[in-house]
């Protein structure tokens, strides 16, 4: 992590000094902005929210010290260190009583100051795993056994099961979560539920509609890579925290799918759009046979009921042998034929007319067809031979 620096002062030449001297890079820092005096510095720390800001407390319009009183009502405080050219305690013991996290007389020693940022910085840390562990067993109760606290946060649970892990999978798992999601989302919590089963909750303050997607992009990397051996399910986004554990039990059942479906990685609109992929496959296929049934009299062909379908051919060449278990050619044969002896039974038709009437324009051909099918001629069907 990277760690924003706004210095504050009203001399300009500190403030490039500062910017120069220091070797912020190596110490994880960045100085994202600077400000010649407190009023414009509580705008810029509104704005960029940065973990450190460096201040001079004697400044026009409003000093160090009042900045100081200001950063304590924010709701996201940065640590503050004091500069200041009098080397008087009671601005040191001022500042430390509205929690300044040290106090550096002017000139500055820079030895002096990187040790004191480095101390920030491993306070800081020291602070961040606390909290994340804190809310990380919250997150782990409100999943299992429920929560009636609220908030405003948006959650994305993520199951993911292996079918016979062995320890290099799951060493391969940590090292993917800690490389590949860890990096690009500020606030996710890993969990291992038991033997095959592991839990990642995406978590995030504002709205971010990519959030739904940034997961499932992430989720079919990890897929991909690790194949077959994994399912993977991908809970709808909920808000607040009281909503995780119904959330979960969703994500689960979404699981126990991927299994019925077939699919690695599973969410509800991915459910959704199978039922209705499955839908309109089914349903272009009892269209495409009413056609057939009333056309079949006519010469129609594949073409043009893939056309009254809104298929290409090929597509549905496939899909009609998939859905039907016949070819498009067999079930079309099948009705003429099934048309063809119900007319030689009970009309007095001759069979060029038949032939006709079920869609043959030549009669020859209609009795090859015929015979191959029920391996007698139309004339000895009608007379029962």
């Amino acid at each position: 992590m990277t760690y924003k620096v706004i210095l504050v002062d009203d001399e300009s030449l500190i403030l490039k000094s500062l910017q120069k001297i220091i070797d912020w890079q190596a110490i994880n820092c960045e100085v994202a902005g600077t400000a010649n005096d407190g009023q414009d510095a509580v705008s810029l720390i509104k704005d960029i929210q940065p973990e450190i800001v460096i201040t001079d407390i004697c400044m026009p319009e409003m000093n160090g010290l009042e900045l100081l009183k200001r950063v304590q009502t924010f709701p996201s405080k940065p640590e503050v260190i004091l500069l200041s050219g009098y080397n008087d305690f009671k601005y040191a013991k001022e500042g430390l009583q509205h929690n300044a996290f040290d106090y550096i007389l002017k000139p500055i020693d820079h030895e002096e100051l990187e040790d004191c940022l480095r101390r920030v910085i491993i306070k800081y840390e020291g602070e961040q795993n606390k909290k994340y562990e804190y809310r990380k067993h919250g997150i782990y109760e409100a999943l299992t056994l429920g929560s009636t606290t609220k908030d405003d946060q948006t959650y994305v649970i993520v199951k993911i099961e292996f079918n016979k892990p062995s320890d290099s999978d799951e060493q391969h798992l940590k090292e993917w979560v800690d490389q590949e999601v860890l990096e690009r989302f500020t606030d996710v919590f890993f969990y291992k539920f038991d033997r095959t089963s592991y839990v990642l909750v995406y978590t995030h303050y504002k709205e971010d509609v990519t959030l739904d997607h940034k997961v499932k992009s992430t989720m079919r990397e990890l897929s991909d890579q690790i194949g077959i051996l994994v399912k993977i399910a991908i809970g709808k986004e909920v808000k607040g925290i009281n909503n995780l554990y119904l959330s979960y039990q969703q994500t689960c059942k979404l699981l126990e799918s991927a299994s019925f479906l077939k699919m690695k990685l599973v969410s509800e609109g991915d459910i959704k759009n199978e039922f209705h992929s499955q839908y309109s496959q089914d349903a272009a296929i009892q269209k495409a046979k009413l056609y057939m049934q009333e056309n079949f009299t006519k010469e129609i062909g594949i073409e043009s009921v893939a056309e009254e379908v809104d298929f290409s051919v090929s597509y549905f060449s496939v899909l009609f042998k998939q859905k039907t278990g016949v070819t498009f050619l067999e079930y079309l044969t099948n009705l003429r034929i099934e048309h063809a002896c119900v007319l030689l039974k009970t009309t007095d038709l001759k069979n060029y007319e038949i032939a006709h009437m079920v869609g043959y324009s030549d009669q020859r051909y209609f009795s090859q067809v015929f015979k191959k099918r029920l391996s007698v001629t139309p004339s000895q069907f009608r007379r029962g031979d």
